[in-house]
């Protein structure tokens, strides 16, 4: 059995070969002709429990390893795309005569981004396609009855939704990539959270309106702290916007939907209550993944782009706080928007201020200057 931790730092190896390997970032080892590793890099001497040391060990590896050392011909082996379970690069170059350097690349969270990648791909295409054709479908529906100005009317308002919901994907699109972005130190203002959800409600008033839904203000938040945080301000306005317009979306006509902001311990929390159906158990994990709806053709009846959720939870993360839900059927959702804060309130803000005085107040009467 391998033990990468115990091996000595060099074993008499040459210094150029292991001064390169400890420069990686990857595992690395040296073997000998009896394939016996007698060097390990740094990560690989880190490595507990490495998809990479198992590979060592396999049958096939051994073989591969010995045609390399007969041959003198390095071996570069990708992972299969059918065997999800060994995501495992390996480069076997031979060294000298009797020596392997064997580097071996985990890839198992680049195959997890790319399949993401490649299913938000698909999923945007398959979004976006529909709204398209509807588009091309209308405008040339438009064309043919030009003569019948009731026709027009028809297909041009249909043709209106369309271009909205075009618009809407578009734009919800854009800021989930931005959402998902690092944020840059450049682009961090102080964000008044209590100033954003007021602008919020006060901006969603007249879609609460049109759909009979009453909206009610609760501040539970304590008036003697702080509630700014340094923030992206417009991402921070689309997580309130897109939990506050879903649950309006999914209140029945005549029900109301509370927002309540709060202090708990080092957070600013806002709480947005709906009176909508709830949501089951079965799908309260996955309604922050991209593109996915309880409903789909409600949602889109209503015009959700189903990437509301997602990024609000992508910006509240990047802001180092989270957006959490809890919904039974018939009982509507609640759902809690929660920021961290680093700040102090002004009593002991001031009880640290007047303790900082009095201590160079005496520091002055002793030595005569601080």
């Amino acid at each position: 059995m391998l033990h990468l931790a115990e091996l000595p730092a060099s074993h008499g190896l040459p210094e150029t070969a292991t001064a390169i390997l400890d420069g990686l970032d990857v595992f690395a080892v040296i073997l000998d002709s009896s394939l016996t590793a007698v060097y390990a890099n740094e990560v690989a001497r880190r490595s507990e429990t490495p998809t990479e040391l198992g590979l060592l060990r396999t049958s096939e590896f051994r073989k591969r390893a010995q045609a390399a050392l007969a041959s003198g011909s390095p071996s570069h082996r990708d992972p299969k795309p059918s065997d999800p379970g060994a995501p495992v690069r390996t480069h076997v170059i031979p060294i000298e005569s009797d020596f392997l350097v064997v580097i071996a690349e985990d890839l198992a969270e680049e195959q997890r981004l790319t399949a993401m990648r490649r299913d938000f791909i698909a999923n945007v295409s398959h979004e976006l396609k529909t709204p398209i054709a509807a588009v091309g479908l209308l405008a040339e529906a438009v064309l043919e009855a030009a003569g019948d100005p009731e026709l027009v009317r028809e297909f041009a308002a249909s043709l209106v939704k369309e271009s909205k919901r075009l618009a809407d994907l578009s734009r919800d699109i854009i800021q989930l990539s931005e959402a998902q972005s690092t944020l840059s130190p450049e682009l961090l203002d102080y964000v008044d959270l209590r100033a954003v959800v007021d602008e919020e409600i006060d901006a969603h008033e007249s879609f609460a309106g049109r759909r009979g839904v009453d909206l009610f203000f609760i501040d539970s938040a304590n008036p003697k702290r702080t509630s700014a945080i340094q923030g992206r301000k417009s991402a921070i306005e689309s997580a309130v916007a897109n939990i506050l317009s879903n649950a309006i979306r999914h209140s029945p006509e005549g029900a109301s939907v509370r927002i309540r902001i709060a202090h708990k311990k080092r957070h600013f929390t806002v709480t947005i209550t709906d009176s909508g159906p709830g949501i089951a158990q079965e799908h309260l994990e996955r309604i922050f993944e991209r593109f996915y709806r309880v409903d789909g053709a409600r949602s889109r009846e209503d015009g959700g782009t189903g990437l509301g959720l997602s990024i609000a939870r992508h910006s509240l993360r990047a802001h180092g706080g989270d957006v959490t839900v809890r919904s039974k059927p018939g009982e509507g959702a609640r759902f809690t928007l929660s920021f961290p804060l680093n700040d102090i309130p002004k009593k002991k803000r001031a009880k640290r201020v007047k303790r900082t005085r009095k201590a160079l107040k005496q520091l002055t009467d002793t030595k005569g200057r601080v």
